[in-house]
């Protein structure tokens, strides 16, 4: 009996153990099953984080864009220092930034295609006087002086248009609305608008006034113009302001000298336009709020973003050293950047601006600080920031790709 007590004493403690390591076993499948949890959940968090922070570049474009680079094992990460985009020379040609690469009209074709050179589109054209806008999602090229115009994503044309008159100018804000301005038998000329599904939503035909450019405002509901009418032999420049919904304009605003060139509706709800005096800026009620004058200089180049800040390239002749002055809407000068060469192009982001010479790159902030200088080929004329960190150089036969650390 003795040994009977022990032998089942035994088996216990045999059950017993295998009990104790079945429960540590389970333990640890438990750790790993909620350390397993635990880390599908913060992908899961910075995954929603990641497509909030990029929902504006969450479209099928995008999608189709990064699939096509996956096919051919290209990632649009992989752009480096240098990286040379070569094109067959056309005198005619205009080249734009768009998305993380190019888009490029001739009066042959349309070419888009990322900044490793992968084309995703080319569309015949047959334009003599090709034009270009780009926007975060879409192309819009048209024949200045032509009639036809086509709006392009970077596989897909989604509009196609040939108006009954010549075209003048055309602009597209990010939002995908956009106007054109065509001239007119009966009037002196029409502006039509579309918005973003590319239907008519307003159109002025102007009687008493040649509109010669247009903005859109970023609440895509009004619509500023650069005008001029005919009095007493002389002209009058104009700026006027009108809302989607009324005929009339909202206000107008006259000036005694030149006609503006070009007007910017800005983040702000000013109004900035280009003379050949210098640059003024509007409040949104239609009155002055500031003038920059070029003092008799010579503009080498311009840029008026919709953002805080702009930029001019000044000189005292046509191939003079060039000053640089960065200025804020609201009238602050930020810095006068002195270079000693002739500006040939520059471009502004954010708080950095990129000026292009006839042998130099130079990037700056606004403040006036160099962050960055690179050699540059003598037949280059437009230099375009691609993002904060990196921007590109057009020649007549090819981009070129450069970071700015």
């Amino acid at each position: 009996m003795p040994n009977e007590i022990n032998s089942d004493s035994s088996e216990l403690d045999i059950y017993q153990s295998q009990d104790g390591n079945n429960s540590k076993a389970e333990s640890i499948k438990s750790k790993i099953r909620f350390t397993r949890f635990l880390l599908l959940l913060v992908a899961a968090v910075f995954a929603l984080i990641l497509l909030f922070v990029n929902r504006d570049k969450l479209n099928l474009d995008n999608f189709r864009r990064l699939a096509a680079k996956i096919d051919i094992g290209i990632s649009s990460t992989n752009s480096t220092d240098n990286t040379v985009i070569n094109y067959d020379y056309n005198s005619d040609s205009v080249v734009s930034v768009y998305k993380d690469g190019i888009a490029r009209v001739t009066s042959d074709n349309l070419v888009i295609m990322d900044n490793a050179g992968t084309q995703f589109q080319s569309i015949q054209t047959g334009f003599n006087s090709p034009a270009l806008v780009t926007t975060d999602k879409y192309v819009m090229a048209y024949d200045r002086g032509g009639r036809h115009l086509i709006v392009t994503n970077s596989f897909t044309v989604v509009f196609d248009v040939t108006f009954d008159d010549n075209i003048i100018s055309a602009t597209m804000n990010d939002d995908g609305y956009f106007a054109v301005i065509t001239e007119s038998e009966a009037y002196k000329n029409k502006l039509v608008v579309y918005n973003s599904s590319f239907n008519e939503i307003y159109k002025l035909n102007s009687m008493s006034r040649y509109i010669i450019s247009a903005d859109i405002s970023k609440d895509n509901k009004h619509v500023v113009v650069s005008s001029y009418y005919v009095k007493d032999d002389s002209a009058v420049a104009q700026l006027n302001y009108y809302s989607f919904t009324e005929e009339e304009s909202l206000w107008d605003l006259d000036f005694d000298d030149e006609i503006a060139v070009s007007v910017i509706c800005n983040d702000d709800d000013t109004v900035s336009a280009l003379f050949e005096w210098g640059i003024c800026v509007v409040d949104s009620k239609g009155n002055e709020k500031y003038r920059f004058e070029f003092e008799n200089k010579i503009l080498q180049d311009f840029k008026i973003p919709s953002s805080k800040y702009n930029a001019v390239a000044l000189s005292d002749s046509h191939s003079g050293n060039s000053t640089v002055t960065v200025f804020e809407n609201s009238g602050k000068k930020v810095s006068d950047i002195e270079i000693n060469a002739t500006a040939v192009s520059l471009d502004i982001i954010d708080d950095r601006i990129a000026v292009l010479t006839r042998d130099k790159i130079y990037v700056y902030s606004v403040s006036g600080n160099l962050i960055c200088e690179r050699e540059n080929a003598n037949d280059a004329y437009s230099v375009l920031f691609t993002d904060k960190n990196a921007f590109l150089v057009a020649s007549d036969s090819d981009i070129v790709y450069n970071l700015t650390n």
